[in-house]
């Protein structure tokens, strides 16, 4: 995704920033800011949320401005052990010693029309001090720009093609709560069922959100086309995408939706493809989405046709649940 307009602009004028540049002539233009501007901009971004993160100790925790592998890390690496201790380190360190949150190379490429991981923004919005329940409004204000975003590169046609009459069949049927169904990426005889919730935004998108394999993701559903539902995800916490497709034809009393998903195995670090399958749940359940997810083994047994044992049935007896790849090589090496 790219940088919203907002955030830029609450960014341009903020205080510290202006004070940053003021004395300068001729620098209203930010497209000729050079990468030392944006790193005198890092620095002082890195201390106010720094400042922030001291006082609030459950950005870090929930990972809202650093990954999950990124934190345990730097923890392992200053052998703090805890967040707490990661807390005292970052507490201790000297004006002039910064943690780096955001670079100035990254930030000089979201001026530059650059993708934005979801928790650099995220870190972008602790400095600008926005409560976290106006995160989103923030986020998905995306800026009129020639260029084509994350999003359009991935999957090719464009927003307006998510037409009003494709969003008012999302709308009316297939907003709600599902449970996620997938077979494990290490390809071990046990399937992952998560929650998996589609929503309206008040900005017009239907937002996605779901935790996998202890990993949460956000994104949004991106169009309706031929028949097939398509989804892009983001990690929050670490750097990985997930794109998601489902076939739903002119139903419309979705109950079971069978798909696939694209992601990174997350031993091996390389490309992987898995076969999902969606069930809606008719009834309304308060915190849906907060649900944790749960491990179920093939060998488990069932007293009644329930749900989960008709799923993890399919799934069991299902030989392609997984599609995974390998590194590299010469054309010789596949040869053998």
């Amino acid at each position: 995704m790219l940088l919203s307009k907002k955030i830029k602009k609450a960014i341009e004028f903020h205080t510290e920033i202006i004070k940053l540049f003021f004395p300068e002539k001729g620098m209203a233009d930010w497209d000729h800011f050079t990468r030392t501007h944006f790193n005198n901009m890092a620095l002082v971004i890195n201390k106010k949320i720094t400042l922030a993160v001291i006082d609030n100790p459950d950005l870090v925790a929930h990972y809202f401005v650093i990954g999950k592998l990124k934190l345990e890390k730097d923890m392992l690496n200053l052998r703090s052990g805890s967040v707490n201790g990661f807390m005292q380190y970052l507490s201790k360190r000297s004006e002039y010693h910064v943690y780096n949150w955001i670079s100035g190379k990254t930030l000089q490429s979201y001026w530059k029309n650059g993708s934005a991981k979801i928790i650099k923004v995220n870190a972008l919005l602790v400095f600008l001090r926005v409560p976290l329940n106006e995160w989103d409004d923030w986020i998905l204000e995306k800026p009129k720009l020639q260029a084509r975003d994350e999003a359009s590169a991935i999957f090719p046609f464009k927003t307006h093609e998510i037409n009003h009459f494709s969003f008012e069949i999302l709308k009316k049927y297939y907003v709600g709560n599902y449970y996620l169904y997938y077979q494990k990426t290490d390809g071990s005889d046990r399937i992952i069922k998560t929650p998996f919730v589609l929503k309206e935004h008040e900005s017009g998108q239907i937002l996605v959100h779901s935790i996998s394999e202890g990993h949460r993701y956000k994104g949004k559903v991106m169009g309706l086309r031929d028949g097939c539902l398509y989804i892009n995800c983001q990690n929050l916490d670490f750097e990985e995408m997930e794109q998601y497709v489902f076939n739903i034809g002119l139903e419309t009393n979705p109950e079971v939706l069978f798909g696939v998903s694209t992601t990174v195995s997350v031993k091996e670090r390389l490309g992987v493809a898995l076969r999902n399958i969606l069930v809606r749940q008719k009834n309304k359940v308060d915190d849906f989405e907060k649900e944790n997810e749960i491990e179920i083994p093939f060998s488990k047994k069932y007293k009644e046709a329930s749900e989960e044992a008709i799923i993890v049935n399919v799934l069991k007896n299902s030989p392609h649940n997984i599609i995974k790849t390998q590194n590299c090589c010469s054309l010789q090496e596949l040869a053998g």
